[in-house]
């Protein structure tokens, strides 16, 4: 709960002062933007953090965070995103390009990083690299405006990708629904 309080604020703080800072862009204001998605993680994990004890489970997560669109010409937008997850938790930032198909349809495509502070998710460092809770991930997805200020959001998430399975290293990825309200 303390999570979601302190994102509500930044995100309000950021709806107060996003216009005074950001809007030089020649009459194109940026648009920030609050989000709740409901995330299905396929998640590969070793039990405990334990090698040789390897698990793959389907996880519900619920996402809240908020971004800010900036018109980089009539067709593209930067995104730069900051959320957090809960059911499977993550604090995630990202920075994505979105082509607009029409006034209301587009499509993006971003990067980002992930710190993951789930039980669950124990790194184990590889080729005698020290393990991290932190990781680049990606995401792919389309957005759809129904009105000025409600719009719906699906993406694909892939925050750690699968690896032969052989190999047994932990995975994330998962198909996410959710709400835009501007």
């Amino acid at each position: 709960m303390k999570k979601i309080s302190y994102i509500l604020l930044f995100s309000l703080f950021a709806l107060n002062t996003n216009s005074q800072n950001l809007s030089n862009l020649k009459t194109k204001k940026p648009i920030t933007n609050v989000f709740a998605e409901y995330s299905m993680l396929e998640v590969e994990f070793f039990k405990n953090g334990e090698s040789g004890k390897f698990r793959s489970r389907n996880i519900s997560s619920y996402v809240l965070g908020f971004n800010a669109n900036i018109p980089l010409s009539n067709k593209l937008d930067a995104i730069g995103t900051i959320g957090m997850s809960d059911g499977f938790n993550y604090n995630f930032l990202t920075a994505s390009l979105a082509y607009n198909l029409s006034s209301n349809f587009g499509l993006f495509y971003g990067i980002g990083t992930y710190f993951i502070d789930d039980h669950r998710w124990v790194p184990q460092g590889i080729d005698g690299n020290e393990p991290s809770n932190n990781d680049f991930g990606m995401n792919f997805g389309i957005n759809l405006m129904l009105s000025n200020s409600v719009g719906l959001t699906m993406k694909y998430n892939i925050i750690e990708e699968k690896e032969e399975p052989e190999i047994s290293s932990m995975s994330i990825n998962g198909l996410s629904f959710g709400i835009i309200l501007k």
